[in-house]
């Protein structure tokens, strides 16, 4: 039977969005937690003969490739996934057996599996459930303020045209232009907007929301 330990970890920041929420929840686990900003300063981890887990992005964990590393990669979603399924999976590569690696895998497919567009202001944005920032005009942060509000997540086009009229600072937008540059605009940010066009009805956010952030203002 192999005997096991509680490793240190090393999580380097990425775009899950959920770097520190994990990392907090490994503290107070009683893990002892490195939060890193580049791969530099897990290679300094390493010269000071450190040998954490590492927690990090597909695209991050390959700087790590030829070190006798246990890493733990967040694996980003297939194109076409279901919503309702977490947005991104964990892989473990280069497992030591001797490592105790359960809690962390719970910790980090929690927050993950939680992981969904989030609306918040000030500044007014969108943030991906990779961690990726839209920065939203005030009608389009109205806009998508409304869609998040709704309960089915759609919002008709004679209620957008209603919330528009009492707005007496500006007139009623073309909610199919609005919507146009709205995704060029995210596209731009590496951000695929999970909104769809319901025929003769209005538009409907495909993806489960995120709760406003504390201090958002829901959109009158």
């Amino acid at each position: 039977m192999i005997e096991t330990h509680t490793p240190e970890v090393a999580v380097l920041l990425g775009e899950t969005g959920r770097d520190y929420e994990i990392a907090d929840e490994l503290m107070r686990a009683g893990f002892s937690v490195y939060v890193c900003t580049s791969s530099q300063e897990v290679h300094a981890l390493l010269r000071a003969g450190k040998n954490p887990v590492v927690l990090a992005d597909a695209a991050r964990a390959t700087a790590f490739d030829s070190y006798p590393l246990t890493r733990l990669v967040y694996v980003p979603p297939e194109p076409g996934q279901a919503a309702d399924k977490p947005h991104v999976e964990v892989q473990v590569l280069g497992a030591d057996p001797s490592m105790e690696l359960r809690p962390i895998l719970r910790a980090m497919r929690r927050h993950l599996a939680l992981a969904r567009p989030r609306l918040s202001e000030p500044p007014r944005r969108l943030t991906s459930p990779e961690g990726r920032s839209l920065p939203l005009t005030l009608t389009e942060w109205q806009f998508v303020s409304h869609l998040f509000s709704e309960r089915s997540r759609t919002l008709t086009f004679a209620q957008w045209q209603a919330v528009s009229a009492k707005d007496g600072e500006r007139q009623l937008h073309n909610v199919a232009v609005l919507v146009s540059r709205l995704r060029r605009k995210a596209q731009r940010h590496g951000i695929t907007l999970p909104l769809e066009a319901v025929r003769g009805v209005g538009y409907s956010f495909t993806q489960p929301c995120g709760d406003l952030a504390p201090g958002t203002r829901q959109a009158r």
